[in-house]
């Protein structure tokens, strides 16, 4: 029964989420996170079948993919920006795939991470698809490695920007890049919402497939060579 429900309940709570985002723009009222957390919280309520979940929301989860595709719109609009600054983001986002080996599996080791752990947090920050496949070659955690994409997409498109102005980096194309290297995305489609943010989007939505691909092609690399 719970099958044939889970579709509608997903996208009735996530469009009431957002209506409620709409009226009180909040970080913590992030429609994504308020789903997430109203239906575990169902789960746990009600106790569920998540398997039936999981199979009901089947056609959400096969969305994924086509949806960071079509991240392709805004970054072709602004092609003649990108072809401008193109070592420019090749370079940051080989950058953050190198800092993100770095604090994996160099890093958290020192405050107790054991190699599985940290096979399953260096790749926190490219989108779920590749990451869990990324995080399964390297014998890591899967579930672990998803809640913690999930968890990097939030942390950077409710306070991704606001952080970085802050630090002082407000260059268009340096926030873009860094959006899209640390929150993929969760946190282009924030960039997304706003009209006058679409250049910026356009960056991230670059960023963000070649740090998935520079993750894929690399971290696995770097972990035979050295572990």
């Amino acid at each position: 029964m719970f099958f044939y429900i889970a579709l509608p309940l997903t996208l009735i709570i996530f469009f009431l989420s957002k209506r409620l985002y709409d009226f009180k723009p909040w970080a913590f009222l992030h429609p994504f996170l308020v789903s997430v957390v109203v239906l575990i919280a169902l789960h746990l309520l009600l106790n569920l079948d998540f398997s039936q979940y999981q199979s009901g929301t089947l056609v959400l989860t096969k969305l994924l993919e086509p949806a960071v595709v079509a991240l392709a719109i805004p970054l072709f609009m602004a092609l003649h920006l990108i072809r401008q600054k193109l070592g420019i983001i090749l370079l940051s986002c080989l950058l953050a795939v190198c800092i993100s080996f770095t604090i994996a599996f160099f890093i958290l080791p020192i405050i107790g991470a054991d190699l599985q752990t940290s096979a399953s947090l260096s790749v926190q920050s490219i989108t779920t698809a590749i990451a869990v496949e990324v995080s399964h070659s390297l014998g890591g955690i899967v579930s672990l490695t998803a809640a913690m994409v999930v968890f990097a997409g939030l942390l950077g498109s409710t306070v991704g920007k606001v952080f970085l102005h802050k630090v002082g980096v407000k260059d268009k194309h340096a926030v873009g890049i860094a959006i899209g290297c640390a929150s993929h995305a969760l946190g282009t489609a924030k960039l997304l919402e706003a009209e006058e943010h679409q250049e910026e989007a356009a960056f991230s939505s670059l960023a963000l497939i070649v740090c998935a691909i520079f993750s894929a092609l690399l971290i696995p690399l770097f972990y035979s060579l050295l572990f």
